[in-house]
């Protein structure tokens, strides 16, 4: 069984003979062939692509955020991780779809609200200073409070704050 394992996977033709073994076996439903060659395009495209295919085919409705999705919002799982997914149950999918799409609107909100508790960022409110733009994802960034920031320079302060908008936003 074991010398029949590396023939298999020598080249790439031999799947491609075995089509028609497997075609016949599977005379009962023949729209699948349509199904595995959507799946096959899908995987080629990236999970968000495969994953979106999924839920149309499931009839289920697909997060806007689910098409640009970082890699980080699907642990970086490979298009094939899809075909595991389609074993999930309609209600299940439907959560991780919305946990996936919702990802980056999360981040965001987190970034919003470290921010805004920030003692940085409310020194230079309470100095009045242009604040940069906040960042788009949360970011372990730290400063020295060796010197309190009330003895902190405004350049200090913006350059501190500048950075840590430049960190979230990369």
């Amino acid at each position: 069984m074991l010398s029949l394992m590396p023939a298999a996977d020598k080249t790439p033709r031999k799947p491609a003979k075995r089509k028609p073994a497997g075609k016949a076996s599977s005379k009962g439903s023949p729209g699948r062939s349509s199904a595995v060659s959507s799946k096959r395009g899908a995987e080629e495209a990236g999970f968000p692509e495969a994953f979106a295919a999924l839920l149309r085919e499931r009839k289920l409705a697909v997060p806007s955020g689910l098409a640009d999705a970082p890699p980080e919002a699907y642990a970086s799982q490979p298009a094939s991780f899809v075909e595991q997914l389609g074993r999930l149950p309609d209600q299940e999918l439907r959560r991780y779809a919305e946990q996936v799409g919702g990802y980056a609107e999360r981040q965001a909100a987190r970034a919003a609200a470290e921010w805004d508790r920030s003692p940085l960022i409310a020194e230079l409110r309470r100095r009045k200073l242009k604040e940069p733009p906040r960042p788009l994802r949360a970011a372990g960034v730290s400063a020295s409070l060796a010197k309190p920031l009330a003895e902190w320079s405004d350049k200090e302060l913006l350059d501190a704050a500048t950075r840590w908008s430049r960190i979230g936003r990369s």
